[in-house]
């Protein structure tokens, strides 16, 4: 029988002979460290380790320090049972050494439970106590742990007092059990980047997590049904996604560095968190570094965001108080388009309302050890995370969009007219809450939702067709008494362009109109206009044949084609777009198939001629 003896010069056991002095080790913690980081370092290597390896049974002195009620000796014990690495060795049956009884130090004790499971013993420091022992594992009374499953069922461990909030924990745990996800890819350096930097984790190295380990070891693991190929973020490929989170360096840094690389996307990240910074001077850190991301001009339009930032987050009872939701709050004034993905470690539902208030619209719970996740929860929590980022990368153009339109606001056409109804489309498109900022306020609310999306088509359109209604933009009347219509427009450069005049079912024309189907139109749908075909010079057609008249779509397509010279294709979409909304939007007629549905792609198409139109060259 190999016995191995481990004390702090606090045993007269270790004077005798009943153990060699190989066969003893003297734990000898320094005061200002750790004393789990202590423990892990003696059971990764060295001769506490070796001893165990060649161990049948193990005698520990429950006090290891000059504070006997600490009980270090049962903390040791616990390390034991829950380091992995010692495989069958952490089973060895532990004979505790100590002059209280199993009663007193049950009740001293925080953590007592190890106390009460298989394989722990206690004697008192004497002869014949450390005989009997001898004398009942010679027969077979002393035996180790048998299954450890019991006992991991049977203990509990406290979080480590030494972190300073919950939050810390969460932050560690989830960076594990998201990167334990991957696939190993031992020759990318982003990925053993990562895995050094866990490793490295305080976190890693504590009681707490070796017995959350072990709670989650406990689940049976597929490990090519779990584990993932990182490029599985849809959708960002080429942006630029920043990254402000308090816990960047220990590893969430590099875990988005990998992820999005493998995912064609960048990240930044913020490093502006030193510890000698108070809130205040924390936020103007980030602030300034917000403002340089944003103006640059590959900008960042997407920024991940931990809700806590600062230690007195996790007292801090005023939501809005929060360092991230002060920061998020000032990204989306800065730029409503901007895209925000909060990270955070609590599941209140009054969080995610809160954020809802601000304009942000994805979140990512980050997984918490006290849950006991299985491994395919965790895998949920991954993919959620990603599609999280996705769905904020398909949105992200609102920041450019934003940019766009605050610049066409500063610089549009009629920003110094003297008619009056270039004065009134102006206050109607441009100023604050005008039509412009109505389409994109309803995107930032929603821009996937059709109701949205169709409201935008009609504020387009009212654009388009106030435009064309001003005297100085063109005039497309008609006389009565000589049964005259004509139409006109004034180019940019102040002359006057005849574009098409009409009597006696004949007409002199620049451009004729094309009657079909759309394929979007339902099966055996009524003939309409599908596109517009442009001559060099005046022809003369047959107004009813071609359906000319001075209706919207004739002022629409002379504007735009003869004074802002948009391109054949674009007035073609316009002219599809225009039957969408009459026969959808503005009255549900049944010509266009139920399964045909615009999306922000086409308004922002109609923003884009809107900005080529109106912005002053």
């Amino acid at each position: 029988m190999n016995k191995i003896l481990i004390h702090h010069n606090n045993t007269s056991f270790n004077t005798t002979a009943l153990f060699s002095l190989s066969d003893q080790f003297v734990f000898d913690v320094d005061s200002d460290k750790d004393i789990d980081l202590y423990i892990d370092e003696n059971l990764k290597d060295g001769q506490l380790r070796k001893l165990i390896e060649q161990a049948d049974i193990l005698f520990i002195k429950v006090s290891l320090s000059h504070n006997y009620l600490e009980y270090f000796g049962i903390r040791l014990a616990y390390h034991i049972r829950l380091t992995k690495s010692l495989h069958d060795k952490a089973n060895l049956p532990i004979v505790f050494i100590a002059e209280e009884t199993l009663q007193f130090l049950g009740l001293t004790y925080q953590e007592p439970t190890i106390l009460f499971t298989k394989g722990i013993y206690l004697i008192k420091e004497n002869i014949a106590d450390f005989n009997k022992v001898l004398r009942w594992y010679e027969e077979g009374h002393i035996k180790q742990l048998d299954d450890p499953e019991i006992f991991i069922n049977n203990i509990k461990i406290n979080p480590p007092a030494n972190y300073q909030s919950h939050h810390s924990i969460a932050n560690e745990w989830a960076l594990i059990r998201y990167f334990s996800m991957f696939k190993e890819e031992e020759e990318n350096k982003k990925y053993v980047e990562i895995r050094n930097k866990i490793c490295n984790l305080d976190y890693v190295k504590t009681l707490h997590y070796k017995y959350s380990e072990a709670l989650i070891n406990r689940q049976l693991f597929n490990q090519k049904k779990h584990q993932e190929e990182p490029v599985n973020i849809h959708h960002v490929q080429g942006k630029r996604i920043g990254l402000i989170d308090d816990e960047a360096d220990k590893g969430w840094g590099a875990y988005f560095d990998y992820w999005l690389d493998n995912s064609g996307a960048e990240i930044v990240i913020c490093d502006k968190f030193h510890k000698n910074l108070n809130k205040e001077d924390l936020l103007i850190q980030i602030k300034n570094w917000i403002d340089a991301q944003i103006a640059c001009d590959s900008a960042c339009d997407i920024f991940i965001i931990d809700l806590r930032l600062l230690e007195n987050d996790f007292s801090e009872d005023n939501f809005k108080n929060l360092t991230g939701i002060k920061i998020a709050d000032f990204i989306k004034k800065k730029n409503p388009g901007i895209q925000l993905i909060i990270l955070t470690a609590s599941n209140k539902i009054w969080n995610f309302q809160s954020c809802l208030d601000l304009g942000i619209k994805s979140f990512a719970i980050k997984e918490s050890p006290e849950y006991n996740n299985s491994r395919s929860e965790t895998k949920d929590f991954v993919v959620h995370l990603s599609k999280e980022i996705s769905k904020a990368s398909t949105s992200s153009y609102l920041a450019g969009l934003y940019r766009q339109i605050a610049y066409l606001k500063q610089n549009h056409i009629f920003k110094l007219s003297n008619t009056l109804k270039e004065r009134d489309f102006s206050s109607l498109v441009f100023d604050t809450n005008g039509l412009i900022d109505q389409i994109f306020n309803l995107l930032v609310l929603d821009d996937k939702k059709d109701t949205i999306i169709n409201q935008c088509l009609i504020l387009c359109f009212q654009i388009l067709e106030q435009y064309c209604d001003i005297p100085t933009i063109g005039d497309f009347g008609s006389h009565s008494q000589k049964k005259i219509a004509s139409g006109y427009i004034w180019k940019k450069d102040g002359s006057k362009f005849d574009v098409f005049t009409s009597q006696d079912e004949m007409m002199s024309t620049m451009f004729n109109l094309k009657n079909g189907i759309f394929p979007f139109q339902i099966d055996k749908g009524r003939e309409t206009v599908v596109s517009a075909t442009f001559y060099n010079e005046k022809s003369l057609v047959s107004s009813h044949r071609g359906g000319l008249d001075s209706s919207s779509l004739v002022k629409i397509i002379s504007v735009l084609k003869y004074r802002d010279q948009i391109s054949n294709e674009d007035i073609d979409k316009i002219i599809a777009l225009r039957f969408y909304r009459s026969n959808v939007v503005a009255h549900l007629t049944g010509e266009v198939k139920m399964s045909y549905k615009i999306n922000a792609v086409d308004i922002c198409h109609i923003l884009n001629l809107i900005v080529r139109i109106f912005l002053k060259s």
